[in-house]
């Protein structure tokens, strides 16, 4: 097991379900938070990326997010794609 890939909270990796390999870069001095959105709301939290920080994550296949972003107090929805580097601003 690789421990430098992280799940999202509450979805235990053991699960019997297909995963996407995602990396989040935040290269703001704010966190951001990633949220999952179920049937067109903000559901439940799915990670958080500090300040400065790279992490590699395995989400649900076809997850939709709504990424948080502290400076601007706004949300951006992504339908996450295997494979893809986020980076944000």
């Amino acid at each position: 097991m690789d421990l430098s890939i992280y799940y999202p909270h509450g979805i235990p990796f053991w699960s019997d379900i297909d995963f996407i390999s995602v990396n989040f870069i935040n290269n703001e001095n704010h966190e951001i938070n990633i949220y999952f959105v179920k049937n067109k709301k903000i559901d439940k939290l799915a990670c958080i990326i500090l300040p400065f920080h790279r992490r590699k994550y395995r989400f649900p296949k076809n997850s939709l997010v709504a990424i948080f972003h502290h400076k601007n107090k706004s949300y951006n929805y992504v339908k996450l794609q295997d494979g893809w580097t986020y980076i944000y601003p």
